[in-house]
Order: C-alpha cells, then sequence, then structure tokens
C-alpha cells in the first residue's frame, strides 16, 4: 500500500465511524478471552550450610551449620535425617526450636512447616556417649 492509499483509507475508517455506518459500541464491546493454566510441580528442598569446625553452642552441644529450607507444598512439609543405621544413638539434634533424639534406626522425622514456607533455621547435636559415630547423615524435605 502506498502512503496515498493508506490516507485514504484512514479517511474512510473515519468518515464511516463517524457516520454511523459502524456503531461504536460495536467496536467497544469486541474482545477475546483465553483461559490459562499452568501446573507447578511440588519442589522441597534443604540446602546445608557448614560452620565450619562445628562451633561450640553449651559444654555438650556443637553447631554444624544451618539449613535453609525451600518448599512449595500448600500441605507444608517435614524433614528426614537419614543416617547410618546402628549409629548416633543419644545424639539429640536441634533444628531451629525443634528437638529430636536419635535412637539408631538410621531414620528421624522434625516439623517443618504446615504451608509453603522459605526459613533458615541452626542446625545443632547434643553428641551422645559414641560421639558423632557415622559417615552418612542427610537432611532433606518430605512435602506432607
Amino acid at each position: 500500500m502506498t502512503q496515498k492509499s493508506m490516507g485514504a483509507m484512514a479517511m474512510f475508517v473515519t468518515a464511516v465511524t463517524a457516520s454511523g455506518a459502524v456503531p461504536s459500541s460495536a467496536i467497544a464491546n469486541d474482545s477475546a478471552s483465553f483461559k490459562l493454566r499452568a501446573v507447578v510441580p511440588v519442589s522441597c528442598e534443604v540446602q546445608f550450610t557448614p560452620t565450619g569446625s562445628g562451633s561450640s553452642v553449651a559444654a555438650d552441644i556443637i553447631r554444624l551449620g544451618e539449613l535453609k529450607e525451600t518448599c512449595n507444598s500448600l500441605d507444608g512439609y517435614k524433614l528426614e535425617v537419614r543416617y547410618t543405621p546402628n549409629t548416633l544413638r543419644g545424639v539429640t539434634l536441634y533444628v531451629g526450636n525443634e528437638r529430636v533424639v536419635l535412637d539408631g534406626s538410621g531414620r528421624a522425622y522434625i516439623p517443618g512447616s504446615a504451608g509453603p514456607t522459605i526459613q533458615t533455621r541452626r542446625l545443632s547435636a547434643g553428641i551422645g556417649e559414641n560421639g558423632f559415630d557415622t559417615r552418612e547423615f542427610q537432611v532433606v524435605a518430605i512435602a506432607n
């Protein structure tokens, strides 16, 4: 289309609209709609940041580091502690304000949150009679 024909077209549209040949309400109400649906997978994870050599919180409690917990589950999550079975018997783990005494079973659970959360909590351990006698120690977040 040339510049001249585009100008003529614009004048025609303006003239038709002004004359009432195309009702202005038809132009204003002409709309389209669509539905958008997204599926977000549930994701829960824990990142551990060690304190280094493990500083002492009290006489028999050692600070191990911090846990950054991230979970988008609407029902919340819990932490599962996994360690070598028949080790860590009598060790008390402190995660923020929660605590659990390990029984040597290889698994323990600590409350996380009742809904989606991002939080950082301290991880400390009260050492038992056998010390921290494991090579495997893992904390994971599990959606409820």
